[in-house]
């Protein structure tokens, strides 16, 4: 994982190579281009839930997609996947909001509240969960009931809930993946070097 500093001085090491695009880029716009790809890479829409009385949510929580998190055999008969990023730490652990199949995922997998289906394992109806797959997050891991990749599953739809990208600092750890990253500075530095200052918009509210 990375951080929004980290991405932005790669992009302006990059953006030396180019004189006419160097002399006019700023570091702070380079840190707003990257929450803004980013934001359009993990199509993030804001996190809007009525808890229980007596609990309470974060402000300024957003939504992060992940549409194909690879899956890998586990133990035989399970799989298990790691979370792309860490989520915030929510009540019922709705942190991790909704794991499913990538091509459907309005049927979600069943979560399992941690360190608890080894005790409803052995028990005939509550064990089997009535046929559906269910998860428990262990630590960065994402242990699923069943062997997703023997069912010809190899990766899962994830959304996280975490802080939006603007609120954090330059030192907060971002909820991307390497791929992420590279595409970020890919695609911000080729608008810097390919469009000119005065037809570039840049609007924090995008």
């Amino acid at each position: 994982m990375t951080t929004k500093k980290k991405i932005a001085e790669q992009i302006l090491r990059l953006v030396k190579g180019n004189p006419t695009a160097s002399s006019r880029v700023q570091e702070g716009e380079v840190k707003l281009l990257v929450e803004q790809v980013a934001n359009s890479i993990l199509k993030t829409e804001f996190f809007q839930v009525n808890m229980p009385e007596g609990d309470t949510i974060p402000p300024n929580c957003m939504i992060y997609t992940y549409e194909s998190v690879p899956v890998t055999a586990y133990k035989t008969t399970l799989s298990k996947a790691t979370l792309p990023a860490i989520p915030i730490n929510l009540p019922k652990n709705m942190g991790v909001l909704h794991i499913s199949k990538t091509d459907d995922i309005n049927s979600p997998f069943v979560p399992i509240p941690s360190s608890t289906y080894g005790i409803v394992k052995p028990q005939v109806l509550l064990g089997d969960l009535s046929g559906l797959i269910g998860y428990e997050v262990v630590g960065k891991d994402i242990i699923f009931t069943k062997n997703l990749v023997g069912l010809g599953v190899n990766a899962v739809y994830i959304r996280l809930v975490g802080v939006d990208l603007s609120q954090l600092t330059d030192f907060d750890l971002l909820p991307l993946s390497a791929e992420h990253e590279i595409t970020i500075v890919d695609t911000v530095y080729k608008m810097l070097v390919t469009v000119p200052q005065a037809d570039r918009v840049v609007d924090s509210n995008d």
